[in-house]
């Protein structure tokens, strides 16, 4: 009877495990099948609106709207939504590593989508958007605009809390591949080990000046001897060209990529635009007339990362268009690295009319003022954190406070602002560019250690990036790409030994 009993349990056991991996098995099918539907219509949308921010730059005639009431119809998708809740609850179950990647991508995007597709937030965001448009043809009151500001941000901080996070920053740091924990930290340390060399940087300009005062302008002086001599001068030949030749030099020839890069003038504030509009067979860039051969390089470092891509499943092809799709500071620190070539000695000596002796001394002032430039984009990323931690504290009062901080200025601040387009429709970016340079410091050390000082030259070099850093799309996260690539995840130290900053001085 025991067995009996016994084998009848074990049958039942089998059967249950046998239900069990069966439904598992037929939700991965349902997820794949609708995922595969959505992931054509994101990927058709997302065609749609780089075609049309192509067609904005260029001053063809240009439809924003519907692509983008296109997005949030896709998005705000009750089914899509429930399928994915339902796939990301039971993720563990899943066997299907590149379904669990595209569930949790989806997690991310359809997150931000209920906050930034909100119908209130929606509606303000694009009469803001509007506003500045229009303002600089007709006056416009400033005052209604901040106003108008404060509430979007009040709005975006709302929708974060009936999500479940504390704010809309600590929502945005969560989805953007950074994690608003990781970053904090982050710049508490960058903070402390720039410490010491930035307080000297400034304590010689107030001795060469005279006094104890040190100002907005006094810092950006500083600022600028980095960006002057950090990047080429008196380039021979055309951009076009040197972009050409530069791409060639590590094995990439230009003219088989589906690519297309033209010059224009671009609104205030923009030196180039490039878009991935349709991975990987269409990139455009427009740069901005008179910008240097980094910027036309950086751009172009836009377009390598997506004509690479061998994913071939839409929501891991790092499409820009909606917050979470992808690790924006590492497409940003994928463009820098594309500009870094151009910031090697080896490339200066053959394309700028500069001899060693000059570029060995703009290298040791730009190392000398580099804590200028990672201060400052502490500065610009902090402060528009503090908006979401403090929305009701008055926006002047702390741009004081972070240029205090940041800076050390102490006399005539610099005030901006708040109602920038920036702000409105990328919101929380400009930490990017921070660790963007990080990360292109670092792809540079490891490419020089495997390829040699001359590495700017080897044709190995774009296999290389394209095996480590390219090929896989938004497969793998952004660090682990770093690991892969260099060996290492994103180091501080690395990052400073770059610029030759002592970082001696250690956090407790």
């Amino acid at each position: 009877m025991k067995t009996k009993l016994n084998t009848y349990l074990i049958t039942l056991l089998t059967s249950v495990l046998f239900l069990s991996e069966a439904c598992t098995f037929n939700h991965e099918i349902e997820l794949k099948h609708m995922l595969d539907k959505m992931e054509n219509r994101y990927e058709e949308i997302s065609i749609e609106l780089g075609n049309a921010y192509w067609n904005l730059y260029t001053d063809k005639e240009v439809d924003l709207k519907t692509p983008k009431e296109r997005f949030k119809k896709l998005l705000m998708n009750d089914t899509l939504n429930a399928l994915v809740e339902s796939g990301y609850l039971q993720i563990e179950k899943i066997q299907d590593t590149l379904l669990i990647k595209r569930i949790e991508t989806w997690h991310r995007i359809l997150l931000m989508a209920k906050v930034e597709y909100d119908d209130e937030i929606m509606l303000l965001r694009n009469e803001l958007e509007y506003q500045m448009k229009v303002s600089n043809e007709s006056f416009h009151n400033q005052d209604s605009l901040e106003r108008m500001m404060i509430r979007l941000i009040k709005l975006r901080n709302k929708k974060a809390v009936e999500l479940g996070f504390e704010n809309y920053a600590q929502l945005t740091f969560e989805v953007n591949g950074l994690g608003y924990e990781w970053f904090m930290e982050f710049v508490d340390e960058l903070y402390t080990l720039t410490d010491n060399e930035y307080s000297n940087l400034v304590k010689k300009l107030k001795n060469k000046n005279g006094s104890e005062k040190f100002s907005y302008n006094d810092f950006y002086k500083l600022f600028r001897l980095f960006y002057d001599n950090q990047n080429p001068r008196e380039v021979i030949g055309n951009k076009i060209s040197l972009v050409k030749e530069t791409l060639q030099n590590i094995g990439i020839d230009y003219n088989e990529l589906p690519s297309e890069l033209v010059e224009k003038q671009l609104p205030s504030g923009i030196g180039g635009q490039g878009l991935m509009i349709n991975v990987p067979d269409d990139f455009r860039a427009v740069i901005t007339l008179g910008r240097g051969a980094h910027i036309w390089m950086h751009e172009m470092g836009h377009g390598l990362q997506g004509l690479f891509c061998n994913i071939n499943t839409p929501i891991l092809e790092g499409y820009e268009w909606v917050p979470g799709s992808s690790a924006t500071c590492f497409a940003e620190g994928m463009a820098e690295t594309c500009a870094y070539f151009t910031r090697t000695k080896a490339w200066q000596l053959k394309y700028t009319a500069q001899n060693e002796e000059v570029l060995s001394g703009k290298k040791e002032i730009a190392d000398e003022n580099a804590t200028a430039f990672i201060r400052y984009w502490l500065y610009r990323s902090m402060r528009e954190i503090e908006l979401y931690l403090n929305p009701d504290k008055p926006y002047k009062l702390i741009q004081e406070e972070q240029m205090k901080k940041y800076l050390l200025v102490n006399d005539d601040f610099k005030y901006e602002s708040i109602a920038g387009m920036r702000y409105i429709s990328y919101p929380l970016y400009l930490q990017n560019y921070l660790i963007a340079d990080m990360i292109a410091c670092q792809v540079h050390r490891a490419l020089k250690n495997k390829f040699g000082e001359n590495y700017a030259f080897n044709k190995d070099v774009s296999e290389y990036l394209v095996k480590y850093f390219y090929s896989s799309g938004e497969y793998y996260d952004w660090q682990d790409k770093l690991i892969k690539g260099t060996g290492e995840k994103l180091n501080i130290k690395t990052y400073l030994n770059h610029y030759n900053i002592d970082s001696s001085i250690r956090m407790n």
